[in-house]
């Protein structure tokens, strides 16, 4: 049986990746991601061409790709497996070594993605034979890693403490072998000794609790991921206290705690008390404003803005679905218009915020021309007003 276990699930994370690639990839998306890696590949040309050879340079190359050199395993195994599968320990060996080839693939397009612009970077200063070496050494070292990591699931190792371990031993290697080709050596013996280490502490038998929950950790990471650019039903809603947002929590009192205005104070404590959203929200608006910031040209800086205000809007669209047909309606039953009016004031004053945001980081660029800058809330009302018709529709043909 696990000889043809593994494909039928491989198949399935197939299936269940290029389903959510629709929505992310979309043609907005694409068309974003066409001029916005065209423009970075002619800035970072251009600035190539005045630089020097130094340090520095060779540390962006290393540290940017130590980061991309630290694969996740991806077993596809599923909690029933700890009991259904226990009696076939012994012939499980194909089915990992396919899930490690699978999990090898998945993560190679952002090696190579990284590979590219640290090339580019390592024209300057470096002949044809030390970038080569660098590129050899940095496959050697994705490969190695993803053994450790694997191996380390077996283990009381701590993942948790393991990863910077590797990512330093990422960047000391990479950036000696960039200074003398000779320290290739110290690399090789720095992987073996560590891939003996992990080795020598691995159980005797699998540890099918550490695996499973192992790929229940990554899933829900990768979730968390798609997250921010569309609606999960898979992902489990936790919330979380963040005492530093009470402060912009108003109470209703006296006229207020009614059945017409309660519920823009309840999708405020939803955005606020969520787990992920608060966190994407900031880490797009941080993305966003360095790439404007990078790119400096005045129209693919408002193209750019408006882009991340879309992807902000669309986040922001769940709360809507996910708690308005939950518990507060069941508790607290009021008529759907109530309910409607509360998420387009409460969506309406958030996306102002955030649209007013990207308003600064554009006059901040761009002084001269902040009046530019009136575009961006104007977008995010367009945009929000939009998005909110589009879920009342949805609601309308569900209710029918």
């Amino acid at each position: 049986m696990p000889d043809t276990l593994f494909k039928p699930r491989m198949n399935a994370d197939i299936k269940r990746r290029s389903y959510y690639s629709k929505f992310i990839f979309n043609s907005h998306f694409l068309i974003f991601l066409t001029i916005a890696g065209g423009v970075f590949l002619y800035s970072l040309l251009g600035l190539l061409q005045t630089l020097e050879s130094s340090i520095w340079l060779d540390m962006i190359a290393a540290l940017l790709m130590s980061m991309l050199l630290l694969p996740g395993y991806r077993s596809l195994l599923k909690p029933a497996d700890g009991i259904f599968l226990l009696p076939y320990e012994t012939r499980m060996d194909a089915y990992f070594k396919d899930a490690g080839r699978y999990s090898l693939m998945l993560g190679i397009s952002k090696v190579i993605t990284g590979a590219v612009v640290a090339l580019l970077i390592l024209t300057v200063g470096h002949d044809t034979f030390v970038i080569s070496l660098f590129l050899l050494l940095s496959l050697l070292h994705y490969i190695a890693n993803f053994h450790i990591n694997k191996r380390a699931i077996n283990t009381q190792i701590s993942r948790i403490g393991m990863t910077p371990v590797l990512f330093i031993v990422n960047i000391l290697s990479l950036m000696l072998v960039l200074q003398h080709p000779a320290w290739l050596v110290l690399s090789l013996i720095l992987l073996f000794a560590m891939g003996k280490y992990v080795k020598r502490r691995e159980h005797r038998y699998l540890d099918w609790n550490a695996y499973i929950e192992h790929e229940e950790v990554q899933l829900n990471r990768y979730y968390r991921n798609v997250s921010m650019f569309t609606n999960v039903s898979h992902l489990e809603k936790q919330f979380k206290r963040r005492k530093y947002l009470d402060p912009l929590l108003w109470k209703p009192k006296g006229a207020s705690f009614n059945k017409e205005k309660m519920y823009e104070f309840l999708f405020y404590r939803t955005f606020a008390r969520d787990h992920d959203l608060p966190m994407i929200i900031l880490r797009l608006i941080i993305l966003f404003g360095i790439i404007m910031v990078w790119m400096g040209n005045i129209y693919l800086s408002v193209v750019i803005g408006l882009f991340g205000i879309y992807v902000i809007v669309l986040q922001m669209s769940q709360i809507y679905s996910a708690q308005a047909y939950l518990l507060w309606p069941k508790v607290w039953p009021v008529d759907r218009t109530f309910i409607q009016r509360s998420y387009v004031t409460y969506s309406h004053k958030s996306v102002f915020v955030i649209s007013l945001i990207f308003g600064i980081i554009f006059a901040a660029i761009h002084p001269a021309l902040f009046y530019i800058a009136v575009v961006f809330p104007v977008w995010g009302y367009l945009t929000n007003r939009i998005f909110s018709r589009t879920v009342y529709k949805k609601e309308q043909e569900l209710s029918d």
